[in-house]
């Protein structure tokens, strides 16, 4: 039986400011909750739905969801990239099923109905047959758009809500994050070239938006992996990601830098560049040389530092990869990863960088798989719900309030955490005003 209706939800998230931040059990396994989560979280903010790269040609869809709603996102054949219900206005069938692919146009597979690339009803089938369709039949204009699409650098995110803030001001402080990584590349575009590694894991949607931005797991979740690293260093192709250092020197690394907790919900973890000279004078030191001389040492810093984030509610970019995660119930979640190319870099740049995330994130890597463990071992602690309370509490005595009502932390504070909880609280109560 559910407890949520005896709590008030927005009691589910408790502060002390500088002292104390506790989540209640229920927020990650209480059916009545994700519901509302569903509802009044993820069908108001901005979700990613692709990047302008997935879509090289009219007829270039891809299929995504804003919550559990579907949505088709196609380009048409003007170039304009629409989005759309991915529901026949007839009797509701999916029109496309698949991830991702080329159509001519948009089949309803249960009538035959036909929607053009822009949406609009083509076809109405065996429209004057015995039995058909009358001459005071009102047909459908077409699908029903989704009420706004934004695009930020070939980002593409849209939201249900059409009176939303726009996505510029939406992401903040997070756009320093997701500049720099782009201006990696020396045209200032990325690429998705491949389609994305995908898993499930039974657990909360929420555990991979904590995870993503958390640096104080990684020396315990991936124990095993950081000795592997310790022994044999960089000759498992780490290419700069997990670099291969003794156990003390890669704890040193991950204690380094700034950890932020954005208004909006998004949080990022950003660690310097152990030494920009190296990249000067290594393999690829004239993509850098080039990349430093057009921005300068300031921003040359951000771009060659390792940054990992979150979007609100479910997106998030760590290393050359965008990572997506999708809720399918109270207890289980979709986890799509999709590595990007850095366009303009050389090839060997790009092909080392992917031998580099397969050898952590893979289907056959340690990354994720040790992930996925852990949320399942959470995901089974939290049936002791007599235990009423997890702990938030790190670095909040350390962390800054920033005049935009930001707040910066230091490496392992769980301020990116805060982040999403604090936005979390603030919707929840507007749901439950309303409930």
């Amino acid at each position: 039986m559910s407890r949520t209706p005896e709590i008030d939800v927005g009691d589910y998230v408790r502060e002390i400011p500088g002292q104390q931040f506790l989540v209640r059990t229920e927020a990650y396994t209480d059916e009545d909750v994700f519901e509302l989560e569903m509802k009044h979280i993820f069908e108001r903010t901005w979700i990613y739905v692709g990047h302008e790269t997935e879509f090289p040609s009219a007829g270039s869809f891809k299929t995504a969801y804003v919550g559990r709603q579907p949505i088709v996102v196609i380009r048409d054949k003007e170039g304009k990239i629409g989005a759309f219900f991915n529901r026949c206005v007839h009797r509701g069938a999916t029109l496309l099923r698949e991830h991702q692919g080329t159509v001519q146009e948009m089949r309803c597979p249960y009538h035959g109905w036909i929607f053009d690339l822009a949406g609009r009803t083509r076809l109405v089938s065996e429209r004057g047959d015995p039995g058909g369709y009358g001459a005071n039949f009102i047909e459908p204009e077409g699908l029903l758009r989704v009420p706004r699409l934004e695009s930020y650098r070939g980002l593409l995110f849209v939201s249900l809500d059409a009176d939303i803030q726009p996505l510029a001001s939406y992401l903040g402080e997070l756009k320093t994050v997701i500049d720099a990584k782009l201006d990696l590349s020396p045209v200032g575009r990325i690429a998705i070239a491949s389609k994305p590694y995908v898993c499930r894991y039974r657990g909360n949607w929420k555990l991979q938006t904590e995870n993503i931005v958390d640096a104080y797991h990684f020396m315990h979740t991936h124990g095993a992996f950081v000795k592997l690293q310790a022994k044999y260093g960089d000759s498992t192709g780490d290419f700069g990601v997990h670099k291969g250092r003794s156990s003390r020197e890669m704890r040193e690394q991950r204690f380094r830098g700034e950890t932020w907790s954005c208004r909006q919900g998004h949080g990022f973890a950003r660690v310097p560049a152990a030494d920009p000279g190296y990249l000067l004078d290594g393999e690829f030191g004239r993509m850098y040389r080039e990349l430093l001389d057009r921005h300068g040492e300031a921003a040359f810093a951000g771009i060659t530092s390792k940054a990992t984030s979150t979007v609100f509610p479910s997106m998030g970019m760590i290393h050359q990869q965008i990572r997506v995660w999708r809720p399918i119930s109270v207890d289980e979640t979709e986890v799509l990863i999709y590595p990007y190319e850095i366009e303009g870099a050389p090839d060997a740049f790009n092909a080392g960088m992917l031998r580099s995330q397969e050898r952590f994130y893979g289907p056959s890597g340690f990354g994720m798989t040790d992930d996925t463990e852990i949320f399942a071992r959470v995901t089974q602690g939290l049936r002791a719900s007599s235990v009423e309370w997890l702990v938030f509490d790190r670095g909040m005595d350390s962390d800054e309030r920033t005049e935009s009502g930001d707040y910066r932390g230091l490496p392992s504070s769980e301020a990116p955490q805060r982040a999403l909880w604090r936005a979390w609280k603030k919707m929840m109560q507007q749901a439950s005003k309303h409930a």
